[in-house]
């Protein structure tokens, strides 16, 4: 069974799987009890997720190809991680017939709107995210497969807020849809 996880219900709407709470921390530790009592074959988390510069296009779906952990502060060269942990591969044979791009998803502690961090963030990385590196963590804990396919609803920046609640709904549908053809 492939388990679908979400960061709240409203992005699996009528997609059955489980909500894991918003942040890396939320999703791992509530991902790491489910793996621990449900036992899935593999898990994919479907979401939102924001656009950095040149990055998808807002409304698109993306199959995650890895997922990185970011600390804002130490991005800008303010504070410094001892051992930064290394960004986990996402399982690409699971989402080996979709036809949708891949890209690399970014973990961050907020939803950046600091333009000058956005552009820190972003080297190497094309989408945002605040619970793929939590779940993916788990996942690889667990010796569970885990993939992500994630829509986006905003590009980061000053109006990421205001643009994620304009697209968001259009963004967890095309991930959703994706995903739904996956699970049937």
């Amino acid at each position: 069974m492939i388990l679908a996880v979400a960061a709240v219900a409203a992005e699996l709407a009528d997609l059955p799987g489980e909500a894991l709470g918003i942040g890396a921390v939320a999703a791992g530790a509530r991902l790491a009890r489910i793996l621990a009592t449900r036992r899935p074959e593999a898990v994919v988390l479907v979401g939102s997720a924001g656009a950095y510069p040149g990055g998808p296009a807002v409304g698109t779906a993306c199959r995650v190809r890895r997922v990185g952990l970011a600390d804002g502060a130490a991005a800008l060269g303010r504070a410094y991680v001892p051992r930064p942990p290394a960004p986990i591969a996402c399982d690409r044979e699971l989402l080996a017939d979709l036809d949708l791009p891949w890209a690399d998803a970014l973990t961050v502690g907020a939803v950046t709107t600091d333009p000058t961090l956005a552009a820190a963030l972003a080297r190497g990385w094309q989408l945002e995210h605040l619970e793929a590196w939590g779940a993916a963590l788990a996942c690889r804990e667990a010796g569970v497969p885990f993939a992500a396919v994630l829509g986006v609803a905003n590009l980061v920046g000053p109006t990421a807020h205001e643009e994620w609640r304009a697209n968001r709904a259009l963004a967890e549908a095309v991930a959703r849809e994706a995903v739904a053809a996956l699970l049937s």
